[in-house]
């Protein structure tokens, strides 16, 4: 189970990494444009998504749970994770131009995403521990593998 659970920690790292440099890399009218078709259809790829997420987290711990799991290593990083990303998001407290903007009554999450493609390096600090951390944990979870 470990070999299974550290693979797929390694896509998660790859994708996060990913993620941090499309959100800079790419320009804002590509990325904006991605994001627009993700919420067509009252966001349902997005609900799709999240729901498919969540049961990747369920197996993850699970998958986490049949191998040496340290309770005081897995909360530290539940906590330190859950806290990185409230403060990613109280980054975005600027508010959009009219033509950054969602439609009028656009859901909560539709507006935050938004705004993180309108303007990504508000939150750099976030952004640069976290690549940080995925960095070191791509290198540590390589590391075990090729033991």
């Amino acid at each position: 189970m470990s070999i299974v659970l550290t693979i797929a920690l390694i896509a998660f790292c790859v994708q996060g990494l990913l993620k941090f440099a499309v959100g800079f890399l790419v320009p804002y009218h590509t990325r904006i444009g991605r994001i627009a078709t993700y919420y067509r259809r009252d966001g349902r790829i997005i609900s799709i998504y999240d729901s498919g997420t969540l049961v990747i987290i369920v197996g993850l711990i699970g998958l986490l749970s049949l191998t040496v799991m340290q309770d005081l290593s897995f909360i530290t990083g539940l906590i330190v994770g859950m806290l990185i990303i409230q403060l990613f998001f109280h980054r975005f407290d600027i508010p959009l131009a009219p033509e950054q903007s969602p439609e009028s009554g656009a859901a909560p999450r539709k507006v935050m995403s938004y705004a993180i493609q309108a303007q990504p390096g508000l939150a750099w600090r976030e952004i640069l521990v976290m690549t940080a951390l995925f960095g070191w944990a791509l290198y540590a979870l390589l590391g075990q593998l090729l033991k």
